[in-house]
């Protein structure tokens, strides 16, 4: 049984904003309201910082998404903050390890911890009327409600792990488990199993199993594009740079298409050898397929018969599973790579609307019709995560300070109607956003986009350069620091 307190008083003057979670998005945000002489309160429900870089196997699930060997998918030189960069020492793809790491660093350096919260659930948040929230938390025993002026939600989307609902499942002897549950392949030796899906964590898992399984069986409903981590014998995310980011669509796809080729040719694959295997191969267009970055393995792992590509599941019976095309083989272990259920079981039902993981939303932050709520890090990115989340942050304590500000709700209305017909949103990945167009977007709505001719020194870095979020520190609210 809980006890409930009334709201808690705090000083006059300072707006106080509160920040849910205490990831990345939380701290990138956390930091930014300081910076703009507001007064954040982190709600932390874990009793570390990290959010889902956080792993410990002593924990439930091993208290995160991460497994034990991932690595991030976009190279260090992207995906740091922008005053705050990772060590040179570390390998292109850094360690999940060396990202908490690097996490901690950042909070310890711009003294975040005191603003935090931990072991501290958020068990509803609600506008009061009066341009105001109330935000009630729970720390087990006991309840408290406080008044805030705003609410920044950086809870992220892999809370709630996606498990289909097949026909015979109660039928269905062997284990079923989610890619959240994942840490390594040792129990699944000598066993047949099933990976379902083509995102990074399953073709990690797939390449990882299949070292150590009788069988490792991918399975997949429209394919995807699979990057390999180096293109050109550099990270492939270099090639994303501002000077192909010049070129015509069409141009660019090529290139792409191209460099692709040219990577599968090095590792002596073709395409008509992956369909041969069962690869479907999706659409040129960058932003209607899925794009996957992935350990070069994968692809010699198909070509060899290590990783056998299956359709999607239909049906499952006793020891059997059944595709899609009819075909079927017997396993002894599923392993869903399907994704997470979009939620905000703390906010009221009618005021957010998810529909197929997705809230409609001004540039995936601001609630049109509730100003002073806003979502940092809720859109997925194609590229590196933590330069948009730490962007979003930037723009969301500027408009709380007084500093930018937002369109009127009919202009946000009509953007976010815009924006239902750009390209990106028919990509098979909700809410997504390429990392470089995007990030360019809400500098310039903040004006630290950089006058690049203004600095000649750096035109090589800019035009040919990987992305880098310390360009956008190059100027403040459109001019020099």
């Amino acid at each position: 049984m809980t006890s409930e307190q009334g709201a808690a008083p705090h000083p006059p003057g300072k707006r106080r904003v509160a920040v849910i979670g205490a990831g990345v998005s939380g701290l990138a945000t956390a930091k930014c309201l300081l910076d703009e002489g507001l007064e954040p309160v982190v709600y932390e429900q874990e009793s570390q910082i990290g959010g889902l870089w956080n792993y410990d196997e002593t924990l439930p699930d091993g208290g995160g998404i991460m497994y034990r060997s991932l690595r991030t998918n976009t190279s260090k030189h992207t995906l740091a903050f922008s005053d705050f960069p990772l060590p040179e020492t570390l390998p292109d793809f850094p360690h999940h390890s060396e990202i908490l790491q690097y996490l901690r660093a950042y909070a310890a350096s711009f003294g975040l911890q005191q603003y935090i919260q931990f072991n501290t659930v958020v068990e509803s948040a609600r506008p009061t009327g009066q341009q105001q929230w109330s935000v009630r938390t729970s720390t087990g025993q006991q309840s408290v409600t406080e008044t805030f002026d705003a609410v920044i939600i950086c809870s992220g989307r892999d809370r709630y792990p996606t498990l289909p609902q097949l026909p015979g499942r109660e039928t269905f002897v062997g284990k079923i488990l989610h890619s959240h549950s994942y840490k390594g392949p040792e129990e699944f030796a000598g066993q047949d199993v099933i990976v379902a899906g083509v995102g990074s964590s399953g073709v990690d898992i797939a390449v990882e199993l299949s070292e150590v399984a009788r069988q490792v069986y991918l399975s997949t409903t429209n394919g995807a594009w699979f990057i390999p981590r180096y293109v050109l014998k550099r990270p492939y995310d270099h090639q994303l740079t501002r000077l192909a980011a010049c070129l015509p669509y069409r141009l660019r796809m090529f290139f792409f298409y191209r460099l692709l080729l040219h990577e599968y040719k090095r590792m002596g694959i073709s395409l008509a050898h992956l369909r041969s295997k069962g690869l479907p191969l999706p659409s040129f267009d960058l932003w209607r397929t899925r794009l996957t970055p992935c350990n070069n393995e994968l692809l010699l792992h198909i070509k060899r018969g290590a990783i056998v590509v299956e359709p999607k599941i239909a049906q499952l019976a006793e020891r059997k599973v059944m595709f899609a095309d009819g075909s079927s083989v017997e396993t002894d272990t599923i392993i869903y790579c399907t994704g997470y259920t979009l939620r905000f079981p703390f906010l009221p039902d009618e005021l957010i609307e998810i529909k197929d993981g997705r809230v409609e939303l001004y540039k995936h932050v601001f609630h049109p019709d509730v100003p002073n709520l806003a979502f940092v890090g809720l859109c997925t990115v194609a590229g590196a995560h933590i330069p948009v989340a730490e962007i979003q942050g930037r723009w969301v304590a500027r408009v709380l300070a007084g500093n930018v500000e937002l369109p009127s709700r009919e202009e946000m209305a009509a953007v976010i109607e815009q924006d239902r017909s750009h390209p990106s949103s028919q990509s098979p990945v909700p809410m997504q956003v390429q990392l470089l167009e995007y990030a360019e977007e809400i500098a310039t709505i903040l004006g630290v986009r950089p006058h690049i001719w203004s600095h000649p020194r750096s035109l090589p870095r800019w035009f040919f350069g990987p992305f880098s979020a310390t360009h956008y520190r190059l100027e403040r609210s459109g001019k020099k620091v």
